[in-house]
């Protein structure tokens, strides 16, 4: 296997190694794709208002496949970054067929939306996308289950919160003291 260069900015020379295996960024590129897909489907303003957030035309490509034996909906993740919802015919038992490229089907790489379900397809991957490569994932230490950085900003906003309202607490009761003196003074003076 070709071992990819780090260049100075960080990013590796390459998303495969000579074998096609996949490499750490190339995951991370699919985590990134996620995390967008779910900001986009919170923003979309073609979502209806009954909660439930996927995109209309989704929910009309679920109806069509409904209706249809044979075909499945997949949501397309192109090598230039778009994505597209798509109805595809199966073809010979486990093969979809998007844009003249062939990708497998897994039963086991499903996405549920809810009751209905959906593949998630790359352009430049003949599986679908999952989640089977978590202990590879937790090996790296890129899995955010114990996200020890995150974890102590958060614990130090929160000290940090408590620590600035004590010290207005003191003030207030700092004045009401002096208050109630100056008040005292005032009554036995006269």
């Amino acid at each position: 296997m070709v071992e990819n260069k780090v260049e100075e900015n960080g990013f590796i020379e390459g998303d495969r190694g000579a074998a096609g295996a996949v490499t750490p960024r190339s995951l991370n590129k699919i985590q990134r794709l996620k995390k967008e897909l779910i900001i986009l489907k919170s923003k979309d303003k073609k979502t209806s208002k009954n909660g439930n957030r996927a995109p209309k035309k989704l929910k009309s490509l679920i109806r069509k496949q409904k209706k249809k034996q044979g075909y499945v909906v997949v949501q397309y993740l192109t090598a230039s970054y778009d994505m597209k919802f798509l109805l595809c015919k199966i073809v010979s038992g486990d093969l979809v067929v998007v844009e003249n490229k062939v990708h497998k089907l897994d039963p086991d790489k499903i996405w549920r939306l809810g009751k209905d379900s959906c593949y998630i397809l790359r352009e430049i991957d003949r599986h679908p996308v999952s989640n089977d490569d978590y202990s590879q994932v937790r090996e790296r230490g890129d899995d955010t289950d114990a996200d020890v950085p995150l974890i102590k900003a958060v614990l130090g906003a929160v000290q940090k919160n408590k620590a600035s309202i004590e010290p207005n607490k003191n003030t207030m009761i700092v004045i009401g003291v002096i208050a109630a003196i100056v008040i005292a003074a005032v009554i036995f003076m006269k």
